[in-house]
């Protein structure tokens, strides 16, 4: 029996929203080829570990109203995290419920 890879949700951030994240939350790197750079190597090693990182995109609308429906105000990594931790799990949920199914060119 295969045995299972541990799941770590890894926040992701797209270039054109980083600095919008990063006026609310200067705690985040300088600028995105930084923390592009160091999150390549964070999911390198991670991977390394064992892990099978999941990549969930923080898309400022979607976690500023998730950080409001949680009634903080002022998030930072540890929110971060946890937002990406609940993306992730919501993706392996989806990925239990899917049909399995054979190959097929139909």
């Amino acid at each position: 029996m295969k045995r299972e890879k541990p799941i770590m949700g890894f926040a992701w951030y797209e270039s054109a929203s980083f600095d919008l994240l990063r006026d609310r939350m200067p705690d985040m790197s300088a600028t995105y080829d930084d923390w592009r750079e160091g999150a390549a190597k964070d999911v390198l090693h991670h991977e390394r570990q064992g892990y099978r990182v999941i990549r969930v995109t923080l898309r400022p609308q979607e976690f500023f109203t998730w950080c409001r429906s949680r009634g903080i105000s002022m998030p930072g990594v540890r929110e971060r995290r946890q937002f990406a931790a609940d993306g992730a799990r919501r993706i392996i949920r989806a990925e239990q419920g899917a049909p399995k199914r054979g190959f097929s060119f139909f």
